[in-house]
């Protein structure tokens, strides 16, 4: 599997290139996440790349101001400023999931977050709802073993899937998702 930084660009340019092709008008309509709107599904996963980047050092950018593909833009690029730099990298955070490095937190969670909600933009707006096969396997491997921990934190019911389902199914099922 490619390193932390790897998987975290491709989880970004996949939800970018989802994130760009939005119109305006989309921003109203429902998501796949119960009771979120397309904009709050942006906001959050936005969100979630800023704030972590914020954990260790102040933001670089703004990523609250301007046009959404910008407002990513800046998080992304902060965040992987961050990641790459040795110190920053191995900096100890606290996270929803306990005491963890930088770098681990991303590949734990922010590679997860970004993956999911590429797939959510694009089944919102009849998108491509191909996902990077090699981040699907690696989310779906290293979130089952989590399973109790991410329901008690929120995540959605798992949807029952059959066993000869591909990776992306079995993860979407997983995650609350119904392909």
């Amino acid at each position: 599997m490619s390193s932390t930084l790897e998987r975290f660009d491709r989880a970004a340019a996949g939800f970018r290139l989802r994130l760009a092709a939005l119109q305006p008008s989309d921003a109203a309509r429902p998501s796949p996440c119960e009771a979120w709107s397309i904009q709050e599904l942006v906001d959050h996963t936005v969100g979630v790349v800023a704030m972590v980047a914020n954990l260790v050092a102040a933001p670089i950018a703004d990523a609250n101001a301007g046009h959404d593909v910008r407002r990513f833009d800046a998080a992304a690029e902060d965040l992987h400023r961050k990641v790459a730099d040795p110190e920053l990298g191995a900096t100890v955070v606290q996270s929803p999931f306990g005491s963890m490095a930088l770098k681990q937190l991303v590949s734990s969670i922010v590679v997860h977050d970004l993956l999911v909600h590429t797939w959510d933009l694009a089944r919102a707006t009849g998108g491509d709802e191909r996902l990077d096969a090699e981040l699907v396997a690696h989310t779906y491997a290293s979130m089952t073993p989590f399973d109790e921990v991410l329901r008690e934190h929120g995540f959605a019911k798992k949807v029952p899937v059959d066993d000869a389902a591909d990776d992306q199914t079995k993860l979407l099922c997983f995650l609350g998702r119904r392909p």
